[in-house]
């Protein structure tokens, strides 16, 4: 991102406090660290490959005491539990890994910039065409917040799509509550538009007639309507 505006958009959303530890996935050369820096974080952690990327990180920051430079793939750093804040402009291949790597994390707030059209399916509603397993498990992990769309000329080199801004608030769910969500979340999504019984036939037989909702078809279903299907179903699949 290169735009100055939406760094300092982004920068403001952390709303940083002097005792937060904050990591950046994919820092790049250092255009939101440095914006970031100046809200006064007491650590900024900056993860990057790219071994260009990382020699401009160093020779930028390399005399700020407050920046640790991370040579890691964003991949293989989740669940994050030491960071208080946590901000990315990730790739887009990478969008669905972070959102649920965020769910098995432990952070007070997270500012991230996705496609715009990936961005839709986290908020969606049930019964909207982009509402699936992934609305389901970050509406019930996160309050999400959709703060602003992003054109494609604030980046360099410039996508071929727009980009969204969203806050990103954990809520209050046990660990495995999320687990479980996770673990079914994709089979009870796998066929969206017939109905719970005949999707979960194939995998508890006739009990899915007493499935819960077993009559309505998944992408009418509420998020908690599909975790008390999950929850069932981790129920039985455990007798």
């Amino acid at each position: 991102m290169v735009s100055k505006k939406w760094l300092n958009v982004i920068a403001d959303l952390l709303e940083i406090d002097p005792s937060d530890t904050v990591i950046e996935l994919g820092a790049g050369t250092g255009n939101l660290s440095e914006e970031i820096l100046k809200r006064g974080p007491r650590k900024l952690v900056l993860v990057e490959k790219d071994p260009e990327m990382i020699s401009a990180l160093k020779h930028r920051f390399s005399g700020d005491h407050r920046v640790e430079i991370l040579v890691e793939d964003i991949r293989n750093l989740f669940p994050l539990r030491r960071y208080d804040k946590i901000v990315s402009n990730p790739p887009y291949y990478l969008s669905s890994l972070i959102v649920l790597g965020l769910v098995r994390s432990r952070f007070k707030k997270a500012v991230l910039t996705f496609q715009k059209e990936f961005a839709e399916r986290l908020v969606a509603r049930p019964g909207t065409p982009g509402y699936g397993s992934l609305s389901v498990i970050a509406n019930l992990s996160f309050n999400i917040k959709r703060v602003a769309t992003v054109g494609r000329g604030s980046f360099k080199p410039s996508p071929k799509v727009d980009s969204a801004i969203l806050i990103f608030e954990p809520k209050d769910l046990p660990e495995k509550t999320k687990e479980c969500v996770l673990k079914y979340g994709k089979v009870i999504f796998s066929r969206r538009k017939r109905t719970l019984k005949n999707i979960l036939r194939p995998l508890i037989g006739e009990r899915a007639e007493d499935a819960p909702y077993s009559l309505k078809r998944p992408y009418h279903l509420t998020p908690e309507e599909v975790l008390e299907v999950a929850m069932w179903l981790e129920r039985i699949l455990s007798e």
